[in-house]
């Protein structure tokens, strides 16, 4: 039952970022709080530890590609939800499955809108500008979004295929 609950609060999560760009904060606050009272129930004093580990490590594992903002905060809140549910473990192969979706649909986004030169120049040019001058900055931009897309997708592909057996 909870596996169902988690895989509904992801699907409208990610229905909600494909239609309007944002993942709605009252879904990941009742998404925490279910995987919360799930992970008590069914494991007690354990279940809260499980639960805290769960929804930390997304926040730490992703904290440095928030900085840069190459990741949205409501994909990490939404992987906050997923590792609250699943705890630490599953919540680890969760989101490294995450990663190889988002990489699947970044090859296949480059091939078919043919910007791999200029994905890669803009990468290299960021990076440079970043050690030249040592500032912040964002990373995505506000004018062209040829190198974006919503990456609560692959998040809920990670969730499926961790729920599936996964690694």
């Amino acid at each position: 039952m909870q596996m169902t609950v988690l895989l509904h609060l992801v699907m409208i999560g990610a229905a909600a970022d494909l239609l309007s760009g944002m993942i709605p904060n009252g879904l990941i606050v009742a998404g925490l709080l279910c995987g919360m009272a799930g992970q008590i129930c069914a494991l007690g004093a354990q279940g809260w530890i499980n639960w805290i580990l769960g929804v930390v490590i997304p926040l730490v594992a992703l904290a440095g590609l928030y900085w840069f903002r190459m990741i949205g905060a409501g994909d990490i809140k939404l992987l906050c939800v997923i590792g609250g549910f699943l705890g630490p473990g599953r919540c680890v192969s969760c989101i490294i499955l995450t990663f190889l979706f988002g990489g699947l649909i970044s090859a296949i986004l480059v091939i078919k809108r043919r910007n791999l030169f200029a994905r890669l120049f803009y990468f290299r040019s960021y990076i440079a500008h970043f050690l030249q001058t040592k500032q912040w900055s964002s990373y995505r931009r506000e004018s062209g979004r040829d190198g974006q897309f919503c990456f609560s997708l692959p998040v809920l592909l990670g969730l499926v295929f961790t729920l599936g057996g996964g690694i």
